[in-house]
């Protein structure tokens, strides 16, 4: 018998739909990220009630005939200047219903959205080498950017350093490459400071105009 499942937008996320949204995302994280910590069920349901400060969500529910959530995704339409042309899509599969269509279902139904919109461009990210990496692969999306990144491991790194005070110089959270060249120095000075590299994102982007 063929695999059915249905997709149905969500007008309000229910405290049942939210957690069923996180038990979907943690299940997804949990096969392709072992080892890697999924988001609480208090953080995604905040998430998924809070208002974005940058833009409008849309939100989607696979399931089956008997109701259990399979599939979820989720687009964030930017509203700011010089992006509102622009949206970004999450979606996970529960891994026991991966390959049957599920995420080409849901996938689908965010372009259509995207479009009605009038939306050029969907943007999305998936961990390098992994399923979601493939996937967006097979569908037409777009590599545009790789992110690497690092971990430092605090109980043994010394952060005087840190402290200290650096006249002319700023302290940041995250710095960007754009070549290869520019990624390997900045790795190589990572790896010197103690920082090692655990995994690697892609991002990507679809032209979705009709």
């Amino acid at each position: 018998m063929p695999y059915k499942s249905h997709v149905a937008p969500v007008s309000w996320m229910s405290a049942e739909q939210a957690a069923a949204w996180h038990a979907v995302v943690a299940a997804s994280i949990g096969h392709d990220l072992p080892g890697e910590s999924a988001p609480t069920p208090e953080q995604v349901h905040a998430r998924l009630t809070t208002a974005a400060p940058d833009g409008r969500r849309l939100f989607w529910l696979a399931a089956e005939d008997d109701g259990a959530v399979v599939g979820v995704a989720g687009l964030r339409l930017f509203t700011e200047q010089g992006r509102d042309h622009l949206a970004e899509l999450e979606l996970h599969v529960h891994p026991d219903r991966r390959r049957r269509g599920v995420g080409s279902h849901l996938l689908t139904t965010a372009i259509f959205a995207v479009q009605v919109e009038r939306r050029r461009g969907l943007l999305t990210s998936a961990v390098a080498d992994g399923p979601g990496d493939a996937f967006c692969a097979a569908r037409g999306f777009l590599r545009h950017l790789t992110l690497s990144h690092v971990l430092l491991d605090l109980a043994g790194a010394d952060d005087s350093a840190a402290d200290a005070s650096h006249p002319g110089y700023e302290r940041i959270a995250e710095i960007e490459s754009v070549n290869a060249e520019d990624d390997a120095r900045v790795l190589a000075v990572n790896r010197r400071l103690g920082f090692l590299p655990y995994r690697r994102t892609h991002e990507y982007r679809l032209d979705v105009t009709p």
